[in-house]
């Protein structure tokens, strides 16, 4: 989902509102230095950095801040690694809009979101083991 679809996605769902875009990690920590959100919906796939990294540089800096994961990893290893480094939730990019907007509005209220595909893997993945 392109960027402005997603801003109006969040702008018109009459819970959230969009405060602010980054496009890159460092953007992103100089914006939280003036205003941090209730929630950032953070790519993995940064030019500068790594949607992990950054995850836990925000959640050390910022631990009142909320991320929700919003790419297009599928990986059991990367979703651990962002719930590990702080994420409260992992979208994928492809899922349906009103399960985009569920992840936020999920982890606003201080619960862990999945997305359908990767609640599926993640329990499958705990199954195997």
């Amino acid at each position: 989902m392109l960027v402005e679809g997603l801003q109006k996605l969040v702008d018109n769902s009459g819970f959230a509102q969009t405060t602010a875009v980054s496009y890159t990690g460092e953007d992103c920590l100089w914006k939280l230095s003036f205003k941090q959100p209730h929630v950032i919906l953070l790519d993995i796939n940064l030019p500068d950095w790594s949607g992990i990294d950054l995850c836990s540089v925000i959640k050390e800096k910022y631990p009142q801040v909320k991320i929700v994961a919003l790419t297009s990893y599928s990986e059991y290893s990367i979703v651990r690694q962002m719930l590990e480094n702080g994420a409260s939730g992992y979208v994928i990019k492809n899922a349906m809009p009103e399960e985009i907007l569920l992840g936020i509005q999920t982890v606003a209220d201080n619960e862990t979101f999945l997305c359908e595909e990767i609640d599926f893997l993640m329990n499958k993945r705990s199954v195997e083991q």
